[in-house]
Formats: C-alpha cells, structure tokens, sequence
C-alpha cells in the first residue's frame, strides 16, 4: 500500500511541475505580442493592461489545474486509506481461526477449529 501512495504523490508531484512548466512557456509565448505592441509604442497603459489581464488569466488558469490536481490527490489519498483498512479487516477476518460448525454427538457446537478455508475441523471434516 505504501508503494500506491508514494506512486500518488509522484503522479500529483509530476503534474504540479508539469503545470508550473507549461505556464511558464504559455506566459512567455503570450509575452510576445504584447511586447512588441510595446515597442511600436502602442498606448502604453492600454498594454499594461491588457499584459496584466493575460497573466492573471494565464496564473488562474494553470492554479486551477494545480487545485484539481491536489483535491483528486486528497481523494486518491482516502480511496487508498479505506482500501488499506478493508485489507486490514479482511486479513484479521483470514487470520481468525473459525470455530467448527459441526454438531457433537452430546448436540453441542464441535469446540474444535476449522481447517482453514472450511466451514468443519479435521475430526469432522468430510473426507
């Protein structure tokens, strides 16, 4: 189980810095025009702007595939706790040794326990 959540936590690392890498070319890719509207001096404030807007959107475009990436990390990270603590019953249950089911000559329950993966011990076992 530790080898899913350390397999989740590269997953999500992975795409965090995928994230913050493609942002980084979008933003420098986006940069572009705007400084070229900069050098033909192109109403400076109206630029300024419209620079600002970019990167605010490019920013919160990109910061909400990071938080997607962190609430499924959060969900993976439950799935994996419930799957561990179902693994954990379902092992105590297997370790538990059963009592058998058959009925004594006297009509008591057999005191004895089951073979593993039988429901009678090996005195009343069907041969």
């Amino acid at each position: 189980m530790k080898k899913l959540q350390e397999l989740k936590d590269l997953v999500q690392e992975a795409i965090d810095n995928g994230a913050t890498s493609v942002e980084q070319i979008h933003k420098s890719l986006a940069k572009q025009p705007v400084e070229m509207l900069k050098k033909i001096k192109l109403s400076g404030a109206a630029v300024g702007r419209l620079e600002d807007f970019q990167n605010e959107t490019i920013g919160n475009m990109y910061e909400f595939i990071r938080t997607v990436n962190q609430k499924v990390g959060e969900i993976a990270a439950e799935l994996l706790k419930t799957i561990e603590k179902d693994r954990g019953t379902k092992d105590l249950k297997d370790s538990t040794p059963k009592q058998c089911e058959a009925t004594t000559k006297s009509g008591d329950q057999c005191k004895k326990n089951a073979i593993a993966g039988s429901d009678y011990c090996h005195v009343h076992q069907l041969k």
